[in-house]
C-alpha cells in the first residue's frame, strides 16, 4: 500500500510539472500591450500610416471586450475590460474592441492563432467598425498570428500580427482600406487549468481511500 501511495503522489507531481514545462497560450490569458504596439492604414497606395497603441487591460483571451462610448478606457461605463487606451486618428478618438470572443484556435510551442473575427473599432461616434475579415497579409482572414519568446507562458514576451480590410460602405468613410495590427508585450497567464487540479485532487482522493481501506482491513 505504501508503494501505491508513493506512486500516485509521484504521478501527480510529474504530471503537474509536465503541464508547467509545456505552457501554451489558453483562454483567460492576457496579452498585455507594450511599447511599440500600433495599427496602420494604407490611406495612400503602398503607404501605411501608423498610429501608436497603449494598453488598458490588454486582450483577455476567450472574452468579448466592448469599449465605452465615452472612450474612457472602460467597458460600458464599468471598470474593465477595455483593451486599449483612447488613441487619436484623423483628429478623432477611437478604441479597439471585440464583438465576439477572442478564442485561442491553436497553440503549439511558441506559436498560436487567435480568433479575431470579432475584432473592431469604435471611432468618431461610430459604435462599431468591423475589422474581422479581409486579410491581406500572412494571416488567414479573421485570424491573428502570435509568436512568443519561449512558450507563451506567464511572463513570456509575444508579438501579434493581424491584417484586415475595412468593409466597403463603412460609415467611417474608410471602406476598402487595408488595416494592419502589430502588438508586442508580455503575457499574463492563467493558473494551471482547473481540470488539472481536479485530476490531482481525484488522485489524492484515491490515496485517501486506499489508506482508509488499509486501516479498516
Amino acid at each position: 500500500m505504501k508503494k501505491f501511495n508513493s506512486a500516485v503522489t509521484l504521478g501527480i507531481v510529474l504530471y503537474l510539472a509536465s503541464v508547467g514545462a509545456h505552457a501554451t497560450l489558453v483562454n483567460g490569458s492576457v496579452l498585455n500591450i507594450g511599447a511599440g504596439s500600433h495599427f496602420e492604414l494604407e490611406l495612400i497606395l503602398g503607404v501605411f500610416t501608423p498610429t501608436a497603441i497603449t494598453g488598458h487591460n490588454g486582450i483577455i483571451l476567450g472574452t468579448t471586450q466592448l469599449a465605452s462610448g465615452s472612450h474612457s478606457g472602460l467597458a460600458n461605463g464599468a471598470e474593465s475590460p477595455g483593451i486599449d487606451n483612447p488613441w487619436v486618428f484623423a483628429t478623432n478618438t477611437g478604441m479597439h474592441q471585440t464583438i465576439s470572443p477572442t478564442n485561442v484556435l491553436s497553440a503549439t510551442g511558441n506559436t498560436a492563432t487567435i480568433d479575431f473575427s470579432g475584432w473592431a473599432w469604435t471611432w468618431n461616434g461610430v459604435p462599431s467598425i468591423n475589422l474581422g475579415g479581409g486579410a491581406w497579409g500572412a494571416n488567414s482572414s479573421g485570424v491573428a498570428n502570435i509568436t512568443c519568446g519561449i512558450d507563451c507562458g506567464n511572463g513570456d514576451t509575444y508579438t501579434l500580427y493581424y491584417t484586415a480590410t475595412l468593409p466597403h460602405g463603412d460609415p467611417s468613410g474608410f471602406g476598402g482600406v487595408p488595416y494592419g495590427l502589430s502588438l508586442t508585450g508580455t503575457i499574463s497567464a492563467v493558473p494551471v487549468p482547473t481540470a488539472v487540479w481536479l485530476l490531482g485532487s481525484g488522485l489524492m482522493g484515491l490515496v485517501g481511500v486506499a489508506r482508509r481501506y488499509k486501516n479498516v482491513a
